[in-house]
């Protein structure tokens, strides 16, 4: 009976330890697996193209990072839209990385443009999260302002005020110009901008000036 005894408590006071020891070698799992995505979460984030075949190899490096890192999920799903995965196979991965990091502008972002070919409602849901959390976030505001080009109709009056900001500052913020250049080659994207500049002559005439001046070359 005293040896069962000291068995038991031999355990007990191994158990700590042992908890500690799985915490310590899936932290470190998921350290592995970030590692092993990088460069393209960093691209990403800096809207940097990279080839089809990085952001396969990424969301596969990821596929092994923690179930409870959900900057890690987010990331997963971004380089599985990238590399051609279908939307709605990315939904459900957004939803839970954003049940463990529900404070992810990003992920809001990403999953308002996951939802948008299947639900525009929802979607536009996802989007007015992101703007709320992150009103001025540098690497979103040219996506967002895209998205919400799209999601027009289905955002509501906040949503919509918070868009217009968004616009606007892709011309007070000379680095996100070219963004404001790509916006303006869809006609969604121009109705956009017309909403957000409304009233401001001078700086249409700005902004058109600078369009003319800084245009591409035509490639031959």
């Amino acid at each position: 009976m005293n040896r069962l005894r000291q068995l038991v408590e031999s355990v007990l006071l191994l158990l700590p330890a042992l908890a500690l020891g799985y915490a310590a070698w899936a932290h470190f799992a998921d350290g592995v697996a970030v590692d092993a995505a990088i460069p393209v979460p960093v691209f990403m984030i800096q809207q940097i193209a990279m080839p089809k075949v990085a952001y396969e190899d990424a969301a596969v490096a990821l596929e092994r990072a923690d179930a409870r890192d959900g900057e890690a999920a987010v990331a997963r799903a971004e380089a599985g839209l990238h590399g051609g995965a279908s939307p709605d196979n990315e939904v459900a991965l957004l939803t839970h990385g954003l049940m463990q990091e529900p404070a992810s502008a990003r992920g809001w972002t990403i999953l308002a443009e996951a939802q948008e070919p299947a639900d525009k409602k929802s979607a536009a849901r996802a989007l007015s999260q992101a703007l709320v959390l992150a009103p001025r976030d540098y690497w979103l505001i040219g996506a967002r302002a895209q998205d919400s080009a799209r999601l027009w109709p289905e955002l509501d009056r906040d949503t919509q005020a918070l868009a217009l900001e968004q616009t606007r500052m892709l011309w007070e913020v000379p680095d996100l110009r070219d963004q404001l250049r790509h916006l303006l080659t869809s006609p969604k994207g121009v109705a956009l901008v017309a909403k957000a500049f409304a009233g401001r002559e001078d700086e249409l005439r700005t902004m058109n000036r600078w369009l003319a001046l800084t245009q591409p070359p035509t490639p031959r």
